[in-house]
């Protein structure tokens, strides 16, 4: 086996960018529902059922319906019990770029993965929902 990679085919932005308007198009419409996962949250007042799209489903989406987009976390920081992440995201429209800024924190003694991690996707999918990629699992329903 030699270990080189054949039939890779990386994906490229397209020359120019859609418009605006087709951009917003693409990630305003709805994720498929096979994609939708539940989960139960805790929280002050009990427990309760959220939905959600997981971190790498959301990054296949951007990379089929916005190539060239990017992310970028902008700051980690610790206050008091929590983590905090800020992040940021770039998506490209025509001439122009589309910039969402997000964050979001977790606390440092929760069970499960780790809270930078869970902090980052929990970041990254709130910048896309500013985008309108998943913005339909942040309304109520």
């Amino acid at each position: 086996m030699s270990g080189k990679i054949t039939n890779v085919h990386p994906i490229r932005p397209p020359a120019t960018p859609p418009p605006i308007n087709e951009t917003l198009a693409v990630l305003g419409s709805p994720i498929d529902q096979r994609h939708i996962r539940t989960r139960t949250q805790k929280s002050r007042n009990g427990e309760f059922k959220l939905d959600y799209v997981p971190r790498a489903v959301l990054t296949k989406c951007l990379h089929a319906r916005v190539p060239g987009w990017t992310w970028e976390l902008l700051e980690i920081k610790t206050i008091g019990e929590y983590v905090m992440v800020s992040g940021r995201l770039t998506i490209p429209a025509g001439s122009k770029t589309l910039t969402y800024d997000a964050v979001s924190s977790e606390p440092l003694n929760g069970v499960g993965a780790r809270p930078i991690e869970t902090a980052a996707s929990s970041c990254l999918r709130r910048a896309c929902a500013l985008s309108g990629l998943g913005l339909e699992l942040w309304l109520d329903h």
